[in-house]
C-alpha cells in the first residue's frame, strides 16, 4: 500500500519538477536578454559613416590645397624665370665683378659689362701678378666699399703666348693667385674662366688678344703682352710652320706674317684640375672656337664671343634660372 501511495506521488511531482525547470529556464534567458539589451544600451554602436565622409571630404581639401600650393610655387618659379630672362647682362652680373687681362676688358669693350664690373689690365698675368699689375686689380677690389658677391677670373692668355710657361708652372702661379683671392675676400665666390683658344696668330699680332688698351689701367702699352716675337715657343712654332709652306709662300709681304694656332688644352686641363682642387667653379668656354667669334687676326674675340661667353658665365653662376 505505501509503495503504491510512493508512485502515485511520484507521478504526480514529476509535471511540477518539469514546469518549475521550464520557468526557471524562461527565467534565466529573460535576464541573459535583458543583460545584453542593457549593454547595448549602454554601448551604443556608433554608425561612422558620416565620419568617414568627413575624412574623405577633408582628405579632398588637403590634396586641392597641396596642388593649388604647387601650382603657385611653380608660377613663382615660372615668373622668375622670366623676369630673370629679360634683364640685361649688366643687370644679371649685379654685384659681381670680372677681373683679369684683355680677356676681360673685351666685356666692357663691347658694353656686355658696365667699368665698375669690370676690372683689368691689358698684359696682366699670374706669372708675374705684381709686376704686371694684377695684384694691383686686386687690391682695388678688396678696398672697395661692397666686396663682390662673385669674382670671375678671366686671365692667362697673356701666360700662355707670352711667358712660355709650362701648363704646370703657369697652374702653379695661378693658385697661388686663387688662395690670395680668397684670403682677401673670404665670403665672395671665386670662379676662373677657361682661356679662349688662339685662333692663329702672327709675329706681328697681339698675343693679348686685343688691339685695344684698357683705360683702367696706369700704362698705355705693355711691350711683353704686345709683342709676341719675344715669346720664343710661339717664335719657333711660327718659324716651323712658315719653313713647310715655304714652297707653296707667295712673294708678297704676307709672307712674312705667317700664323699658326696656340693650342691652349694643357692649360686649361690644368685650370679645371686646379679649380677642383681649390674647391672654385670652373668656367668651361673652349667650345667658343667658331671662326664667327674671331676677329680676322684669329686672335681677337669678337662682341659674338663675348656674348656667348657671359652666357656661360651666368649659367655658372646662377644655375637656378634660364638663362638661354
Amino acid at each position: 500500500m505505501f509503495e503504491k501511495n510512493k508512485e502515485k506521488m511520484k507521478e504526480k511531482m514529476e509535471p511540477d519538477k518539469v514546469l518549475r525547470f521550464a520557468i526557471v529556464a524562461v527565467i534565466l534567458l529573460f535576464l541573459i536578454g535583458a543583460l545584453i539589451i542593457g549593454t547595448r544600451m549602454m554601448n551604443p554602436r556608433v554608425d561612422a559613416t558620416e565620419g568617414v565622409k568627413k575624412l574623405t571630404e577633408l582628405g579632398d581639401a588637403n590634396v586641392q590645397k597641396i596642388d593649388a600650393k604647387i601650382q603657385e610655387l611653380e608660377q613663382t618659379e615660372a615668373d622668375e624665370a622670366a623676369a630673370w630672362k629679360a634683364k640685361s647682362a649688366k643687370e644679371k652680373m649685379d654685384g659681381c665683378i670680372v677681373l683679369g687681362d684683355s680677356t676681360a676688358l673685351g666685356f666692357r669693350q663691347n658694353d656686355i659689362l658696365s667699368k665698375s664690373q669690370v676690372k683689368s689690365k691689358d698684359g696682366a698675368t699670374v706669372s708675374d701678378a705684381e709686376g704686371s699689375g694684377l695684384n694691383e686689380l686686386l687690391t682695388a677690389v678688396t678696398e672697395a666699399e661692397t666686396a663682390p658677391q662673385k669674382l670671375i677670373l678671366c686671365i692667362g692668355r697673356g701666360d700662355v703666348a707670352v711667358s712660355g710657361e709650362t701648363a704646370d708652372a703657369f697652374a702653379a702661379n695661378y693658385k697661388s693667385f686663387v688662395e690670395q683671392v680668397k684670403a682677401a675676400l673670404p665670403d665672395t665666390k671665386v670662379y676662373v674662366c677657361s682661356i679662349p683658344a688662339y685662333l692663329s696668330l702672327t709675329s706681328t699680332g697681339d698675343a693679348t688678344g686685343s688691339a685695344d688698351s684698357d683705360t683702367d689701367s696706369d700704362s698705355d702699352t705693355d711691350s711683353d703682352a704686345k709683342d709676341t716675337t719675344n715669346n720664343s715657343d710661339f717664335k719657333s712654332s711660327t718659324d716651323s710652320k712658315s719653313n713647310s709652306d715655304s714652297d707653296t709662300s707667295s712673294d708678297d709681304s704676307s709672307s712674312s706674317k705667317m700664323s699658326t694656332a696656340l693650342d691652349v688644352t694643357s692649360y686649361n686641363e690644368a685650370l679645371k684640375a686646379l679649380c677642383k682642387e681649390e674647391k672654385v667653379k670652373y668656367v668651361d668656354t673652349t667650345d667658343l672656337t667658331d671662326a664667327s667669334y674671331y676677329g680676322e687676326d684669329g686672335s681677337t674675340m669678337t662682341k659674338a664671343y663675348y656674348e656667348a661667353c657671359i652666357n656661360k658665365i651666368l649659367e655658372a653662376a646662377f644655375r637656378n634660372y634660364v638663362i638661354q
